[in-house]
Parts: structure tokens; C-alpha cells; sequence
């Protein structure tokens, strides 16, 4: 685990692979989507910190997955790319922070 001073500073950002256009789109058309979340207000070595911190990156994942936005075009195939997206995103974002309090929330 990296040092918390180190991590206070540190601010993450929750990529994801891609935001994919209609079925039809080809590779070259995919987008793109981040959102920054900051944690430097949080010490992610104590349960609490880590918690507010996963809450976060949870709502962040949500937000640039688009799984707030079910009643889109795209029906249960868009659906389940959005849960895909979810899960992809807060597993990476929770790697990439290095923190054994916030794995151990992740992994329930």
C-alpha cells in the first residue's frame, strides 16, 4: 500500500475504454469519457475514508457509463455494455488508488 501522504495528494481519474455510437459505428467513431475524483479531503487507509472514497467512485463510474440513463435507445444490449462499463471502470479505478481498506470494501 502506498504511503497516505503520498495518496492525499493523488487524484484519480475513471477512464473508460469507450462510449460506443450505434451498433453501426465503426472502431475509428468510439468516444471516450473521464471524470476526475478527488480524494485528497479522505484518508482511504481507515474504513470511513474509504467507503466515502468507493461511494465516489461509484457515482463517478455510474455518471460515465451512463447506467443513470436506462431508458435509452439501444434496449437490453445497451443495458448490459453499461454494466459492463460499470464494473470495468471501478475495477480499474480501485487498482489504480493502491489501497488495501478500499480493495477490501470492493471485493465485499
Amino acid at each position: 500500500m502506498k504511503d497516505s501522504k503520498v495518496l492525499k495528494g493523488v487524484v484519480t481519474t475513471i477512464a473508460v475504454f469507450a462510449f460506443s455510437l450505434p451498433a453501426i459505428a465503426s472502431a475509428d467513431e468510439l468516444k471516450g469519457r473521464a471524470e476526475k475524483v478527488t480524494y485528497s479531503d479522505l484518508d482511504v487507509g481507515k474504513s470511513a475514508g474509504a467507503e466515502s472514497l468507493y461511494r465516489r467512485l461509484q457515482q463517478a463510474a455510474k455518471r460515465v457509463c451512463g447506467v443513470e440513463y436506462v431508458r435509452g435507445p439501444g434496449g437490453i444490449r445497451e443495458r448490459g455494455r453499461q454494466q459492463n462499463c460499470y464494473r470495468d471502470t471501478l475495477d480499474q479505478a480501485v487498482v489504480k488508488i493502491d489501497s488495501a481498506a478500499l480493495t477490501n470494501i470492493h471485493n465485499g
